[in-house]
């Protein structure tokens, strides 16, 4: 398009400045345009009109004001890119310092709970988790207490701004620091890992806070305690106590007790300086508890004072006991009740308590171990008994004493109750029960089971011999029970009656083992009978006996005897052969019987007919003797004495016989007077007078000092002391001494006669008092033989005894004991003898 006339320089002239003004500032350039624009453009001013010059002048302007704001704009953005690299610099600076310390920022937006972002990273210096949301999420890896400090921090950042520095730990133990600030509507957290002293200072911050929290809570729970709590301070004066304390003594508050003073119980003797400086050098405190009493709210109670001494001063808190010490006065009263108990028993108890110290024996103790009560006392541990009684040589032997003393000392650590046997090594067996007490330790108790043992095991012995017994013994026996059923048997009574063993052993009723015996002895009534005394209920049961005879002709014996435990025994007993020799033997005996019947009545016939003519013989002699029929030679003289001795001894002989007669008729009387033992003896002696002194003999008469009377017949005393010496005489050498004498003994009389002649044998002695047993005499002369047993049945008859003692060649004594009072020792103080002891017959 072609400009206009007029426009065309002013073009010329703008696009000139133009160019001088987007021209950069180079004073070469700038110098070379103003030397070739400047003419140029002075020229073209030259050739335009006014107009058209202000025209170009506003134009001129107007371009003149924008190239100068386009140069402004273009310095700012150089500034500000300049500005940028600068900051671009320092970020990658800040960013590079902030990855080369170990921690984690968290940053929320206003209020939010939302974490917008998290930078930083604490691998390898903390535990934490490695994701971000894990990071985040505090109680996934913070500890509770320190989680709850953190959540309130942060809230008090979040609403009011209010910045923090505070430690908190993981849940490995690990401190951190956690500072909160607020910026810009922005809330930070920063968390990273403390070291040295900084570390020290957070950690003493943590504890401070966590004591501190500890410390409110502990005030909380004190001052609503349900018992008394104080504290006092140095010089022993009450600086604290809780609502307890003042409802206690009935104070209007905290205030009042501090301010008065007040006691809830009467304080003890304030601490010496010396205990007081030494309580304070203590590296822990120290506690004692003892027991107060008081009035609370108008009531006694009982109350155990425990103080807690401190380094400044001491704290303390009441028990109220009073339940308890009621209880305990009661539980003392059971135990000692329960301690007499127990010391009266034969069983030996020891309680060790949970210390293993002795708290209890009784006397059986201290006796089945032979232990001092005193060093008892003394409360010596277990471990210290055994060990002591493992010196007395009391204990069990062991090949390892300490092995099996540790693994008895065990029983303090075990639930169940041990039993054990511990055999002594002097023969004792003993049962110990060691059990766990209810208050603690353990109770032994020791039970001397020696004597158990030894009748257990004599029982058992006694059983199986009894047993073996009952197996061997030929009579049948069985035993039932209350119940009727068999208990018992031996295999004679299953042979007896053709049963079965097993059958037997089974048990069966007594109703099924008769039906069994009935099938070979059919005797209903019997067996109905033997039933009923065995299943009979009542109280007087009674034992019966009888005989049967089977039908293979055997004879048994059967006794049916009721038992103190309600068992029945039943026994049968084979007689048959027996039953035939006792058949056999009476019919001897009434034999025989009838035999002495007719030797005696013979003899009894023959002396009284030899009796009459004997005494014609003898008086005949007499006369002759006398010299009725004129006088005698010498010789006929002493065929006349010969004749005489000789009807004298055939007389005495008669009389002896046909005494022995009267006794075994039981014809027998006596005359029982009483006498004095030295003139009895004295007579006696004088009736043989004339037959010592022929034979050179002495006899010795021994008479009691005391002297002494005997109840009798003195007329056989007299028989029985001259058969007695006859037998002497005629057994004695010449010259040689016979003895003779009475004793009393108590009340009995004893009367003997010795002699040392040529003795008796062992078998002669067994049959000495039989009759007609005789021997010949020193001069070979043998008489009937009655003497001894004549003296025998008289003093029988006395109630009396004989003996003999006798050895060959060294004599022979015979001593009478008879009772002094007479038979039954019924003679009364004065001579005269009751009625019933004048007549004595044999039975």
């Amino acid at each position: 398009m072609a400009l206009a006339p007029g426009l065309k320089p002013v073009v010329v002239l703008l696009a000139g400045l133009i160019v001088l003004v987007a021209m950069p500032p180079q004073p070469a350039l700038a110098h070379t345009a103003s030397d070739t624009l400047l003419p140029y453009i002075v020229g073209v001013l030259g050739s335009i009109d006014l107009i058209t010059l202000a025209v170009a002048l506003v134009a001129l302007t107007i371009l003149a004001w924008a190239l100068f704001a386009t140069r402004r704009l273009e310095r700012a953005l150089d500034r500000e890119r300049r500005r940028r690299s600068e900051i671009e610099a320092q970020l990658n600076e800040s960013e590079a310092l902030l990855t080369a310390e170990p921690h984690l920022l968290f940053i929320w937006r206003g209020r939010s709970d939302v974490v917008e972002r998290v930078v930083g990273d604490m691998r390898g210096t903390c535990t934490c988790p490695a994701d971000r949301n894990g990071q985040a999420w505090f109680p996934g890896w913070l500890e509770p207490e320190s989680v709850a400090t953190l959540e309130a921090a942060l809230r008090d950042l979040k609403l009011r701004g209010t910045a923090f520095n505070i430690g908190v730990k993981t849940l490995a133990g690990e401190l951190l620091e956690a500072d909160g600030r607020a910026a810009g509507g922005l809330a930070t957290l920063r968390l990273r890992p403390l070291a040295g002293e900084r570390r020290e200072v957070t950690k003493l911050a943590h504890e401070s806070r966590k004591l501190s929290r500890q410390v409110e809570r502990l005030t909380a729970i004190l001052d609503n305690a349900p018992l008394p709590i104080w504290l006092r301070d140095a010089n022993h004066r009450i600086i604290w106590a809780n609502q307890a304390y003042v409802h206690a003594v009935e104070a209007e508050g905290i205030t009042a007790v501090v301010r008065d003073h007040i006691e809830l119980v009467p304080p003890e003797q304030p601490q010496s300086d010396a205990l007081r400086a030494r309580v304070q050098l203590m590296p822990t405190v120290t506690s004692e508890r003892h027991r107060r009493h008081t009035v609370i709210n108008g009531n006694k109670r009982a109350l155990d004072i425990v103080s807690v001494r401190l380094a400044e001063g001491e704290a303390g808190f009441a028990l109220d006991v009073t339940a308890m010490e009621e209880l305990e006065k009661e539980l003392r009263r059971h135990v000692r009740a329960h301690a007499s108990t127990l010391d009266k028993l034969a069983t030996a108890i020891a309680i060790f308590g949970a210390d293993q110290r002795l708290r209890f024996s009784n006397a059986a103790f201290a006796e089945l171990w032979g232990l001092d009560p005193e060093w008892l006392a003394q409360a010596p541990s277990d471990g210290e008994v055994l060990d002591k009684l493992r010196a007395m040589r009391m204990l069990p032997e062991q090949a390892n004493y300490r092995e099996w003393r540790a693994r008895h000392l065990e029983v303090y650590k075990a639930v169940d109750t041990r039993e054990d046997w511990w055999h002594l090594p002097d023969g004792r067996t003993l049962r110990v029960i060691a059990e766990q007490h209810p208050f603690g330790g353990v109770t032994y108790l020791y039970e001397n089971i020696t004597e158990q043992i030894r009748l257990e095991s004599q029982y058992n012995e006694l059983i199986g011999v009894q047993r073996e017994t009952l197996d061997n013994l030929k009579e049948a026996l069985a035993l039932f029970g209350s119940d009727g059923r068999m208990k018992l048997f031996n295999p004679a009574y299953a042979a007896l009656w053709g049963l079965d063993h097993d059958f037997l052993a089974s048990e069966p009723h007594v109703d099924v083992v008769f039906s069994a015996c009935r099938q070979i002895l059919p005797d209903d009534l019997m067996w109905d009978e033997i039933k009923y005394a065995i299943t009979s209920i009542d109280d007087g049961r009674r034992p019966f006996q009888g005989r049967i005879e089977r039908p293979d002709r055997r004879i048994y014996d059967f006794a049916l005897v009721p038992l103190p435990d309600g068992n029945t025994l039943l026994t049968y007993t084979d007689v048959t052969d027996s039953t035939r020799i006792e058949r056999a033997l009476r019919e001897r005996a009434e034999a025989l019987e009838t035999a002495d019947r007719l030797k005696t009545d013979f003899l009894s016939n023959v002396s009284y007919e030899l009796r009459t003519p004997l005494t014609n013989i003898i008086g005949f002699a007499d006369s002759l003797s006398l010299g009725l029929a004129g006088d005698l030679s010498l010789k006929q003289r002493e065929y006349i004495q010969d004749i005489l001795a000789s009807s004298a001894d055939l007389l005495s002989i008669i009389d002896a016989i046909l005494d022995l007669t009267t006794i075994d008729a039981g014809a027998m009387e006596l005359r029982f007077t009483e006498m004095d033992i030295a003139d009895l003896l004295t007579e006696a002696a004088g009736m043989l007078q004339s037959r010592i002194e022929k034979r050179n003999l002495t006899l010795q008469v021994e008479i009691p000092e005391e002297g002494g009377t005997l109840v009798a017949d003195r007329k056989r005393m007299l028989q029985v002391l001259f058969n007695l010496l006859s037998n002497a005489v005629g057994f004695s050498e010449d010259n040689s001494t016979i003895r003779m004498g009475a004793r009393n003994e108590g009340d009995t009389v004893v009367l003997w006669v010795s002699d040392l002649g040529k003795g008796m044998d062992q078998e002669f002695q067994k049959a000495a008092f039989e009759r007609f047993r005789a021997r010949p005499g020193v001069s070979g002369h043998r008489g009937p033989g009655l003497g001894l047993s004549l003296v025998k049945s008289f003093v029988e008859l006395h109630e009396g005894r004989v003996t003999l003692r006798s050895r060959l060649g060294q004599g022979t004594t015979v001593v009478c004991r008879l009772p002094a009072r007479g038979p039954g020792s019924a003679a009364q103080s004065t001579p005269e003898v009751p009625e019933r002891l004048r007549k004595a017959q044999v039975r």
